[in-house]
């Protein structure tokens, strides 16, 4: 059975062959995402590119899917969590999924502050465009 490695948390895990990234992070109790993106992610479908890491050896991991092609191109580093299929010894860095993490935490928070602002001015341009043919709103 293959031996999967992480670094930054310094756990082992050993899986059968087949087994994705993410379902090997899961049993050695690592996350593979950061931030908000523990809530907000696509629980493994390859659709939202939250649970990104760097794997070595690449010989020992599937080749990439059509979702790791898509989002980041054909000569990439980084991989998808749940898209990587283990076929051998594996080093995982979770940094990058981590990083990402961070980001959209960010993004969430500044969000959570623009949104009102968002929704007032909508309101308003609401209201002007009934008020500017005659029909009023109130």
């Amino acid at each position: 059975m293959p031996t999967v490695f992480f670094e930054a948390e310094n756990k082992k895990v050993e899986v059968p062959a087949g087994t994705t990234l993410r379902q090997a992070a899961r049993q050695a109790g690592v996350s593979v995402y950061g931030g908000v993106n523990k809530l907000a992610n696509c629980r493994g479908f390859g659709l939202c590119g939250t649970d990104k890491v760097v794997v070595k050896p690449a010989e020992s991991a599937s080749g990439l899917s059509f979702f790791e092609k898509f989002q980041f191109g054909e000569k990439t580093k980084e991989r998808l969590a749940c898209q990587v299929k283990i076929q051998g010894d594996l080093t995982v860095n979770t940094a990058p999924a981590l990083e990402y993490g961070q980001v959209m935490t960010e993004n969430f928070k500044f969000m959570g502050l623009a949104a009102p602002f968002a929704i007032l001015t909508l309101g308003a341009v609401i209201y002007m465009v009934f008020e500017m043919i005659g029909k009023p709103l109130f």
